[in-house]
């Protein structure tokens, strides 16, 4: 076998294991103020350990997550992001699911997770939290790099429900939970012959997370930038000269600009190694990306990287 195949081998290995490591879920639903009449909200924070979890440290960065809701026998994407906590506020009552489909490795590169989903239930006035820890993970099989480890989280059926229990007093939800929430729906449609349409019309477009990390020190020879949105974009206003990669030392950076309609996710690639031991401002202009509406992302997004001497 070649060192490629070798190291692919490896790789899919330490995947895994990581994958089938015991994982500790806790779901809560917290009645909120900061929900509007009539919707419900998410708030997903994914933790590599127990020390990570007491510590309120989530990680890691890179693992796709994708929060669907269901729609009769089918799901419609809601929100996507490459962030290990977000709240989603503004959400239709009803039950929605969770998936984590794919990682970013240390060069930007989509890599596909043996998928794992399960649902979880929004009531009007309350946010669900939901908690994963991933227990029990020999420390040597965490890849050291700008991911540090796949997590993989799975949400469990809200058993109460099942059960017909009733729901105990619950403590309002930390702070922490609110730090980065995405309105997801200000117009809710509640008729069953009425489209649900995840953002509202006048509502526009936002960056949900980034890759690599803000302020991450790279030491792959290429890596590709990705900005993740919140909802899909027209392609048709979207042109290389987008995304646009400046050095402190080396100045602009050529390369190459997609976007990726299944993810809603736009990329930049460069078309060179990029210079080693140069920090790196990343710029996604606001007059390129629309939706589907052709509302524009509001203010240009900005953010930087280092690669390694």
């Amino acid at each position: 076998m070649s060192p490629r195949l070798w190291l692919r081998a490896a790789a899919a290995s330490v995947l895994a294991l990581l994958l089938t490591s015991c994982l500790s879920v806790q779901t809560n639903r917290h009645p909120s103020a900061e929900v509007k009449a009539g919707t419900g909200g998410v708030a997903l924070r994914v933790f590599a350990d127990d020390s990570a979890r007491r510590a309120g440290q989530p990680g890691p960065r890179g693992l796709f997550v994708e929060l669907e809701r269901q729609e009769g026998k089918r799901f419609s994407p809601v929100f996507r992001s490459l962030e290990p906590a977000w709240s989603v506020l503004g959400l239709p009552p009803g039950d929605y699911r969770v998936r984590f489909t794919s990682r970013l490795n240390a060069a930007g590169e989509a890599e596909p997770l043996e998928e794992r989903s399960r649902t979880v239930k929004v009531r009007a006035g309350e946010v669900t939290e939901v908690d994963a820890v991933l227990e029990h993970v020999d420390k040597g099989l965490v890849v050291v790099g700008v991911v540090a480890a796949v997590v993989a989280a799975v949400l469990l059926h809200d058993w109460l429900d099942d059960l017909e229990l009733p729901m105990p007093p619950l403590p309002p939800p930390p702070h922490e939970v609110f730090d980065a929430i995405f309105w997801v729906s200000l117009d809710i449609a509640t008729s069953p012959h009425e489209p649900w349409a995840p953002v509202g019309p006048s509502r526009p477009p936002v960056v949900t997370s980034v890759f690599p990390p803000g302020d991450a020190l790279v030491t792959v020879d290429r890596v590709r930038v990705t900005f993740a949105l919140s909802e899909p974009l027209d392609p048709e206003r979207f042109a290389d000269d987008c995304i646009e990669v400046v050095g402190n030392a080396t100045g602009a950076v050529p390369g190459t600009t997609r976007y990726d309609p299944e993810r809603w996710w736009a990329h930049w690639y460069p078309a060179e190694d990029l210079p080693r031991d140069d920090r790196f401002a990343v710029t996604l202009f606001a007059d390129c990306v629309h939706d589907l509406r052709g509302n524009a992302l509001e203010l240009d997004e900005r953010f930087s990287f280092r690669t390694a001497p």
